[in-house]
């Protein structure tokens, strides 16, 4: 449910992870709430969480809710829903809000097939967001939010569950802001539960939604040809998809004009057609393995 901002180059920086072989970097944000489309309930508990930081002092200090909320500076937030729902976008735009940078991770990346190291570079992740004054962002991790395991059998359920301990007290020990986006809003550890601050539901985009998103996504110099009937005929074939896949769309949808008639081609509805059966395809076929 987004809008892919592709103006300039985003700049970044490499992590001095001297520790570790992670390639991660120090990121500008880019995206931006105002080119976020989500629901308003969606968007009003964003700008909800974006106040109480801002106002943190104001309300733990001067108001006293230090007395009433142990979690001190911690804020814990995470967003969840099916792929392609603008859960990753939402998170980049809560720190170019907030004005701060961020270290973006897919979380299987810093899992490793070696005893004690996926730990270890959760540590370092932190230790370099506690540096940077950055928004750590931890992308797909549904595994390290879920419950931890009650009978232990073996030397990898140990090394689940101290990797689960691990992250509970990085951010118990992290003052700055934390961010997961997971695909399921359940099953997950009480303990995580209870040191998150914002579990924010983001669902696939409503017929408006998507003409919406369609607006933002379709650039200004690409040569379209669709009426009003054959954009509303789009809009209608497209029920159940995300922004992912509107996303999709477009660049398949302006790839098979272009294979079709090259430098002279206008992307019509047969183009945006083709692109729809396709990504339905996928999507049988995904459903089905």
């Amino acid at each position: 449910m987004t809008k892919v901002d592709r103006s300039g180059e985003r700049k970044t920086r490499p992590l001095n992870l001297k520790e570790s072989n992670l390639p991660f970097q120090v990121e500008e944000p880019k995206r931006s709430l105002e080119n976020l489309i989500v629901s308003n309930d969606v968007l009003n508990q964003i700008k909800s969480l974006i106040s109480k930081i801002d106002n943190y002092d104001l309300l733990y200090n001067k108001f006293g809710l230090r007395e009433i909320d142990s979690s001190g500076g911690r804020t814990v937030i995470n967003l969840y829903g099916l792929p392609g729902t603008g859960k990753s976008f939402a998170a980049e735009a809560i720190a170019k809000e907030m004005g701060k940078k961020i270290i973006k991770v897919n979380y299987a990346e810093i899992e490793s097939k070696y005893v004690g190291e996926t730990p270890k570079n959760i540590k370092l992740l932190f230790k370099e967001a506690k540096k940077e004054d950055a928004i750590l962002i931890f992308d797909e991790a549904d595994s390290i939010l879920g419950r931890r395991l009650d009978s232990v059998t073996k030397s990898t359920d140990h090394a689940v569950n101290l990797t689960k301990s691990v992250m509970l007290l990085e951010l118990d020990n992290f003052s700055g802001i934390t961010i997961f986006t997971t695909n399921f809003g359940k099953n997950y550890d009480p303990a995580f539960l209870r040191r998150i601050i914002g579990n924010i539901k983001f669902s696939l985009p409503s017929l408006s939604a998507r003409r919406a998103i369609l607006e933002k996504l379709i650039p200004a110099k690409l040569p379209i040809n669709l009426s009003t009937d054959d954009m509303n005929n789009i809009l209608e074939n497209t029920d159940g998809f995300s922004g992912g896949d509107l996303l999709n769309i477009v660049i398949y949808a302006s790839s098979h004009a272009v294979e079709r008639d090259g430098k002279k081609c206008e992307v019509n509805l047969s183009d945006f057609n083709e692109a729809i059966k396709l990504i339905k395809n996928a999507k049988k076929e995904l459903a089905l393995n």
